[in-house]
């Protein structure tokens, strides 16, 4: 039988090896931005004309500074890839036609594919883990705090907001593990979100029900049921993030796009 501790280390090692990875972390933080907008782009679901959200909202959303978001929005719109309109209406669109880029930070994030999977595998296991532990512990005082963050996310406007409060909602539940390898877990799960990109809000409401479904399941201290429901929470990511996504056609914009 094969040491588990050798299985962990072989498992880092493929993690810190693979090309995508290293790759990944030579980029400058305003081209992880730019590429992670334009992922959202080019897999429609930041489609022409749609409205970013506001730059403080960019920056928490992506974890980054504020000067950060503002460079890699100006680079984005010096590309053509988004628009700025002046006026009562005005603000930072995604432009009519998305010009495309060879060898950019874009193909960076996609060279990392076996990277997103792996860290996917290892979230879905841990987090089985962490649940099936937090359902035992769960309180009442637990599932409030739980509650009241699902109901935040769920007035949130745009994924940038909702990001801050899932993070909130995980750590939540990490902590109520009161489990050792839960800073292994919360460190997967931040490495796993480098990776997102942003996504409109309708996309989002199945994952805010899951989480519904979870503290139900706290409620009732049912750990079994809080393992199935995370399990299928996580899984979704292997179509739902840009590596289970394909470019798609790109729609008409508005006609009143510049």
């Amino acid at each position: 039988m094969s040491d588990p501790s050798s299985q962990l280390t072989s498992t880092s090692e493929v993690l810190h090896a693979s090309p995508g990875a290293k790759a990944l972390t030579r980029l400058s933080a305003v081209d992880t931005v730019r590429a992670r907008i334009r992922l959202s782009i080019e897999s429609g679901l930041l489609p022409p004309g749609t409205k970013l959200p506001h730059l403080d909202d960019i920056a928490a959303g992506l974890e980054v500074s504020r000067a950060t978001a503002r460079r890699a929005l100006e680079q984005l719109v010096d590309e053509h890839v988004l628009v700025r309109k002046r006026g009562r209406y005005g603000g930072t669109f995604v432009a009519k036609n998305l010009p495309k880029e060879s060898g950019g930070a874009t193909d960076v994030y996609r060279s990392a594919t076996s990277v997103v999977r792996l860290l996917i595998d290892q979230r879905s296991l841990m987090e089985s883990v962490i649940m099936f532990a937090a359902a035992q512990r769960a309180t009442g005082s637990d599932c409030r705090k739980l509650e009241e963050l699902t109901k935040k996310s769920e007035r949130s406007t745009t994924w940038y907001e909702h990001h801050g409060y899932d993070v909130k909602f995980h750590r939540h539940c990490a902590h109520m593990s009161q489990l050792q390898e839960m800073d292994t877990y919360l460190d997967t799960y931040h490495t796993l979100h480098r990776y997102f990109v942003p996504y409109p809000m309708e996309k989002i409401q199945p994952r805010l029900d899951e989480h519904r479904e979870l503290i139900e399941a706290f409620r009732r201290n049912d750990a079994v049921k809080a393992v199935e429901i995370t399990q299928r929470h996580v899984s979704v990511l292997r179509n739902e993030m840009f590596i289970g996504l394909t470019t798609s056609e790109t729609p008409e914009p508005p006609a009143d796009l510049q």
